[in-house]
């Protein structure tokens, strides 16, 4: 299923702080280093990557996903938020990451995670610090993103990353104990105002989620599971949304990708920057694991998302 709507091939952007400008003046015989200049190999984006929704800890479904993507020769992998594989940071749990790791490294193939709110923050701070670029290496080649990430293909077609959503079921979690220990709920879950800003507001093409934008199709979905819900657990879920949405009118995707709803929905809506720009953006929502429309392929340049068939 071809997801091409209104949108066109991105052009491709130069890059205007390029190391070739930052060496200009420079006198002979010095040798100057800008780390800048650095190339980020987790900020190369591949031609064509392969979307996970929600895979909340779920190994076999996790497992079978990633051999399907390596069997059609994609080898950038994303999750929308959801990873669920660290909890509270147990053998079991990094037992089934190396599982998940010796999958990849069969193709050197890499797994990227936007987070979302069913993630054990607590576990990942503790024992995965971020490299000086942000990044959490879960294992050799399963990256846990920093917000507000950005990547590019090889034609300049921008990437970005917005981890984070609010949980509706908070009041029914508990949180962790004053050791950082334990809980099943972690205020990091949220996108903060820090998180918008590490974004930026630099166009971008794509932005993955795990929230996703304003859309009549995604607010039907919400209103009709609103009943026996309490005004105040509507309300904190509501947040996040409002805080993804300023996301959007920031950045001014063509396309956004997310989780979180445990819905299928492919739309188009116009949205409006704060200095009153008109845009439109498609809004694209995986469902989560073992359901159908959970996987998806993406050709970046050509905005082209092709679900994968769910096997029965």
């Amino acid at each position: 299923m071809t997801m091409n709507g209104e949108l066109s091939p991105a052009p491709a952007m130069s890059e205007p702080d390029s190391a070739a400008t930052r060496r200009q003046n420079v006198p002979r015989g010095i040798v100057k280093i800008d780390i800048r200049a650095r190339v980020d190999p987790h900020s190369v984006v591949d031609d064509r990557i392969g979307l996970l929704g929600d895979t909340h800890g779920n190994f076999p479904w996790t497992r079978d996903a990633l051999n399907r993507f390596l069997a059609i020769g994609i080898r950038q992998m994303h999750v929308l938020g959801d990873f669920g594989f660290i909890w509270h940071g147990g053998p079991r749990e990094h037992k089934l990451l190396g599982r998940l790791d010796e999958i990849l490294a069969k193709r050197d193939a890499r797994l990227f995670v936007t987070g979302g709110n069913h993630e054990g923050y607590a576990a990942l701070e503790r024992q995965f610090p971020p490299d000086e670029l942000g990044y959490r290496h879960l294992t050799e080649h399963i990256t846990f993103l920093p917000r507000g990430w950005r990547g590019r293909t090889r034609t300049g077609t921008v990437v970005a990353s917005l981890g984070g959503a609010n949980s509706i079921d908070r009041w029914w979690r508990k949180p962790p104990r004053a050791d950082g220990h334990g809980g099943s709920w972690w205020p990091q879950e949220s996108i903060t105002e820090a998180d918008l800003e590490a974004l930026g507001t630099a166009r971008v093409h794509v932005l993955l989620g795990h929230e996703a934008p304003w859309s009549r199709e995604l607010d039907k979905h919400i209103n009709q599971r609103r009943s026996g819900l309490k005004h105040w657990e509507l309300a904190y879920a509501a947040e996040s949304q409002q805080m993804f949405q300023r996301a959007v009118e920031q950045v001014r995707p063509r396309l956004t990708v997310s989780g979180h709803h445990h819905v299928w929905i492919n739309t188009i809506e116009e949205h409006q920057t704060e200095a009153g720009e008109a845009f439109k953006t498609q809004s694209v929502v995986l469902n989560r694991d073992g359901a159908d429309e959970a996987l998806a392929t993406l050709e970046v340049d050509r905005f082209d998302l092709r679900l994968l068939e769910q096997r029965r």
